[in-house]
């Protein structure tokens, strides 16, 4: 832990003796271990530790950004004069708004100790436990596990002054058998409530199977796409649709939309970064405060995520979705969320007359063609074919190629409980997702990879 007074006190030192204009910076300390494994050994533990501090100076509607990971008041100085020399040189830009305004919050409300001491012997006793297991069932694992803290600051010339940290811990694990293969991840920021022996058994229960891969015929099929697949679907509507960048541009499927009905009207899609069921952030990267901001309301264009600097160009506040100032992409929502069904994923399975379970995709490209939300991607392991309501034979890898617009105007159901998607070792941000049961999915390839 570099902790409140190093993080935020020094560099508001440093900030307080700028010269004229605007000054903000942006804070990240981070750690993370990484076991890797494969065939039940370990075969790598990653400690890894990076600070860095990025400063954005406003000048005379100029803007200039450096970074450094030199936290001393030197290593500071030098990055703020860097980011003001890089102003000097820029040019002029006629909408640059001000500096959001006084805010302070300091939060450890998400940082369990708990996560921030397990020792790497702990974490290797956990993972053996999980290696007797496989062993016992007569099957290999693989997969990865993560445990972790952040540290974020956001200070500025025009009085924000956010501090917050926070845990993570997080796992992935392939299991396989014979020709099959399964998979579970989880994510929690207490690594005491990760559980690792329900993610095996989710796991093992896709591929402890006897039945050989049947390969269907192409064409469209009904689907249940279990969280992890909707989680990556709907990542790729918050890139290519509910930014602001995205509208403005009209590459997204919302701009010109707002308030009609694109999707079914059990679809609602928000993005809520302060509920206590993701991993939260109390404020983004300019030091605005985050809120609930609701994209998709039972089917219709919403909303969509502004910062400081879109929001200006939009007539609308900031809705808390600012990125680090070295970010050209604008905006994006970090925490997206489907709302909640009345069914059960049993009784989805069940009222299924002929279809595919999806736990997942690979390889999923979003931008096949962003304003019908056109998308490509492979299905992996755990899909099995529906049956008259009965899961019944696993299925070799299939292409699809499917306008999310037009799936999620056909949905058949969507599952009461939901499931926290993330990767803490790669990504910010999370998903909480839902099981999706979709009356039509198109599959135009194969893969026997």
């Amino acid at each position: 832990m570099i902790g409140y007074a190093r993080l935020v006190e020094m560099v508001a030192r440093v900030i307080t003796r700028a010269e004229g204009g605007g000054v903000s910076a942006c804070a990240h300390a981070r750690q993370r271990r990484v076991f890797r494994f494969a065939y039940d050994a370990i075969h790598q533990d990653l400690l890894q530790e990076s600070a860095q501090v990025t400063i954005k100076v406003v000048r005379d509607k100029r803007a200039g950004v450096a970074s450094t990971n030199a936290l001393s008041p030197d290593g500071l100085k030098r990055c703020l004069a860097t980011a003001a020399e890089i102003a000097r040189h820029s040019p002029q830009q006629a909408d640059v708004p001000p500096l959001p305004g006084r805010y302070r919050v300091r939060s450890a409300q998400d940082y369990v100790a708990a996560t921030a001491r397990v020792s790497a012997a702990e974490c290797v006793a956990s993972l053996k436990q999980l290696f007797r297991i496989c062993q016992g069932a007569g099957a290999a694992l693989a997969g990865s596990m993560v445990t972790g803290a952040d540290e974020f600051a956001v200070v500025n010339s025009a009085g924000v002054a956010c501090y917050a940290s926070s845990t993570v811990s997080g796992a992935k694990l392939v299991t396989m058998y014979r020709k099959l293969s399964g998979f579970a991840s989880g994510a929690h920021r207490d690594v005491r409530r990760l559980g690792l022996e329900e993610l095996l058994k989710r796991s093992l229960s896709q591929s402890l199977r006897r039945e050989e891969p049947v390969t269907l015929p192409l064409g469209t099929y009904e689907v249940i796409l279990e969280p992890e697949a909707v989680g990556e679907l709907v990542n790729w509507l918050g890139y290519t649709a509910f930014g602001a960048k995205s509208v403005e541009e009209r590459t997204s499927f919302m701009a010109g939309r707002m308030g009609e009905q694109v999707m079914d009207r059990q679809v609602t899609i928000y993005d809520d970064a302060t509920s206590a069921s993701t991993l939260r952030m109390p404020f983004d990267f300019e030091g605005v405060p985050k809120r609930r901001t609701v994209l998709i309301d039972r089917g219709r264009a919403a909303g969509i995520a502004y910062d400081t600097t879109y929001g200006a160009r939009f007539g609308q506040p900031s809705t808390g979705h600012g990125m680090p100032p070295d970010e050209t992409e604008g905006p994006f929502p970090l925490h997206l969320a489907v709302a909640a069904g009345t069914r059960s994923l049993a009784q989805m399975i069940a009222s299924c007359t002929r279809g595919l379970l999806i736990p997942r995709f690979h390889y999923v490209n979003g931008l096949l063609n962003p304003r019908e939300a056109l998308m490509t991607g492979l299905t992996r392991e755990g899909t099995y074919l529906i049956e008259h309501g009965r899961v019944t034979r696993p299925v070799t890898t299939l292409r699809f190629t499917q306008s999310l617009l037009e799936a999620f105007s056909r949905v058949r159901g969507i599952s009461k409980e939901r499931q926290l998607i993330a990767d803490p070792a790669q990504e910010m941000g999370c998903g909480l997702m839902p099981a999706l049961h979709l009356k039509r999915f198109a599959f135009t390839g194969r893969s026997q990879g």
